[in-house]
């Protein structure tokens, strides 16, 4: 238990000193969200075309998802593949501190990276934009959470193929970013031409989005959206396990 601290503090003491993913991970969904209420016309007016609503009040669920992405597809398969490259992993083989507690250490460090993005967006958006709280917490809670878990899982599958870190880093942007044009960042998932919007509802983040506003607006999410997650979760977490090497 002491090990597993002791690592966590080393990766939370080593992402404090790399500026640019802190920046990425931590800061980069809130400044988008003030970009888009502030700078752009009619964002924080009420459309029809988003159901009564304002456009700010669709993205804010979608910056959260932005910052899912850029820690899980990016940040976390980057590192973890720069540690296989250096051969890091394998030196640890040799040590009882086993290699998976980095991988411990890695979900509690960039988790709480993510939390905090997320707070910091939920934060702008009542404060700057007058954005209500989410309606249904808890069910927007799971919602969350389950989002994490499935960006994580192929984060890690990502990081289990990628040889180098700029391969991991390379697999990471081309997954990125479809999976960020369907969860709505530039066609908002309100105004999605149906087609669209059912395969947008088949992958991690489209589902994550949509449930994530439904709990906003106070309904329950559909368990058809839970379940996509969730299965994103399972599958590519047992395979990133099948396929995961230390060396």
């Amino acid at each position: 238990m002491a090990a597993s601290t002791q690592l966590t503090r080393i990766e939370a003491k080593l992402l404090l000193r790399d500026p640019f993913s802190l920046f990425s991970g931590l800061i980069l969904p809130s400044i988008v969200l003030l970009a888009l209420g502030l700078f752009f016309p009619g964002f924080d007016e009420v459309a029809e075309e988003f159901g009564g609503i304002r456009a700010i009040d669709v993205y804010t669920p979608t910056m959260i998802g932005l910052g899912l992405a850029i820690i899980g597809l990016i940040m976390l398969p980057s590192t973890l593949s720069s540690y296989r490259q250096m051969g890091i992993l394998r030196r640890l083989r040799t040590t009882p501190v086993h290699p998976s507690r980095v991988l411990w250490a890695q979900m509690v460090v960039y988790g709480a990276v993510a939390v905090v993005a997320s707070a910091a967006v939920l934060v702008i958006a009542l404060v700057v934009f007058d954005v209500h709280l989410p309606e249904q917490l808890l069910w927007f809670l799971l919602s969350f959470f389950l989002a994490l878990a499935s960006m994580f899982s192929i984060g890690l599958l990502i990081a289990a193929v990628a040889p180098t870190a700029p391969a991991g880093q390379a697999i990471g942007f081309v997954v990125f970013f479809p999976v960020l044009f369907l969860a709505g960042l530039w066609v908002p998932r309100p105004v999605m031409p149906e087609a669209l919007k059912t395969f947008s509802d088949l992958t991690p983040l489209g589902a994550a989005v949509q449930a994530m506003a439904d709990a906003w607006a106070g309904l329950t999410p559909s368990a058809a959206h839970l379940a996509v997650m969730a299965l994103y979760t399972i599958v590519c977490g047992l395979l990133a396990v099948r396929f995961f090497r230390w060396e």
